[in-house]
């Protein structure tokens, strides 16, 4: 296949799908992101949902622990800035929060 045949996601490797893709309904995002904004989750258990996202785990865990949006964290002091623009950043964001749910429920069934 050539290189301009290839879409966004398969040349650049950001996913850009939909909650409705990893089947994460509204109701288990909410409780996903409820859970890691109150701590719910050990620290251990968020950094392996960044499994394939470690260039950007950092933004990852200070968006979903302090319920932090692109445009409060694309520049950190401590971080420094984000290397990623804000689409792909909530792409990576949705993949974090599958990742999460199958390591939950992967959890459940052990």
């Amino acid at each position: 296949m050539s290189k301009g045949n290839l879409s966004r996601t398969e040349n650049q490797g950001a996913p850009r799908l939909g909650f409705e893709a990893y089947n994460i309904s509204r109701e288990r995002y909410i409780e996903l992101r409820d859970g890691c904004a109150v701590g719910k989750y050990s620290r251990e258990t968020l950094s392996k949902a960044c499994r394939g996202l470690e260039f950007i785990e950092p933004w990852i865990i200070l968006s979903v622990t302090k319920s932090k949006s692109y445009d409060l964290i694309e520049f950190d002091c401590k971080l420094g800035r984000i290397p990623i623009g804000r689409s792909d950043f909530y792409g990576y964001r949705r993949k974090f929060y599958h990742n999460l749910d199958v390591i939950l429920r992967e959890e459940c069934s052990a």
